[in-house]
């Protein structure tokens, strides 16, 4: 008796076909640092473009989009979720001060839909060119037994730089400075849990409902993919320390800040704070 990937649930032809389908938006991410082409052990940049920094600093960050999966899922809508995976990597890039410069993806699913991961696949490419980085390779990886066939994850990491006199962060705070909260355009991919709780467990709704307080149907409001900060960013040039919208960042971004300084709250609307020496008792 013999055994072969494909009895074990594993289509290699459809993982080849994905990887033929995905070509085209992951080239369309090309930056004139990339080193070869796609479909490589490695992806490969050209560190040497820092140069012309005094400083540089390589600045890494990793993430996934949650449980917003199970709602693109649930939707068969599947263009948009990579969008969210770039904007949760690529904030943590920014709010330091650092450039996206490259990034790469890594795809868990049940079955290989070739179809269904060039999608995915085509909103992190998209993501990408938005964020001005470079995707230079990833992972498709195909678990029978472990996910159902229509299940899916996602995660990304990204690598950027900045020059190491302009890194923002928590030691720039200073007394008087305020902490601005802007409004958020929404979930993005953060709190999908709680908020998948609340609305099917305990309101019982489903993604088809229409909901006259968001103008459209729960899951077109739930399913838009995120906005996110880049290095362009008007308010960053003037930020000591940003901190990326992730559940529960203000508290602990509070918690970085120099010891010397204790944070009051100011103004109750638009959420601001003002810093002032700690008291010695």
């Amino acid at each position: 008796m013999t055994s072969s990937y494909a009895a074990a649930g594993v289509d290699v032809e459809a993982g080849e076909r994905a990887v033929a389908l995905m070509k085209a938006s992951i080239k369309a991410t090309g930056r004139p640092e990339v080193v070869g082409d796609f479909g490589g052990f490695a992806g490969l940049f050209d560190i040497s473009a820092v140069k012309n920094y005094a400083k540089p600093l390589l600045a890494t960050s990793t993430d996934g989009v949650g449980t917003k999966v199970a709602i693109a899922q649930a939707m068969d809508i599947h263009h948009t979720i990579g969008l969210d995976l770039v904007a949760m990597v690529v904030d943590d890039l920014v709010v330091c001060g650092a450039e996206p410069l490259f990034m790469t993806d890594y795809i868990a699913t049940g079955k290989v839909v070739p179809e269904r991961i060039a999608a995915i696949v085509s909103g992190i490419a998209a993501g990408c060119e938005k964020a001005g980085c470079a995707l230079v390779g990833g992972e498709t990886a195909e678990h029978p037994g472990l996910l159902e066939p229509d299940e899916y994850d996602l995660a990304g990491a990204g690598t950027g730089v900045v020059e190491a006199d302009q890194l923002l962060g928590p030691d720039r705070v200073r007394a008087g400075d305020v902490v601005i909260s802007m409004a958020s355009t929404g979930l993005h991919s953060n709190g999908y849990s709680l908020a998948r709780h609340v609305f099917f467990t305990v309101a019982g709704w489903k993604l088809d409902r229409d909901v006259p307080e968001f103008g459209r149907t729960l899951g077109s409001e739930l399913l838009p993919w995120t906005a996110w900060l880049s290095p362009a960013t008007p308010q960053l040039n003037c930020a000591r320390s940003p901190t990326s919208p992730v559940a529960g960042s203000l508290p602990t971004w509070l918690e970085f800040c120099p010891h010397t300084y204790t944070p009051i709250f100011v103004a109750v609307r638009g959420h601001h704070l003002r810093f002032s020496p700690r008291s010695a008792t």
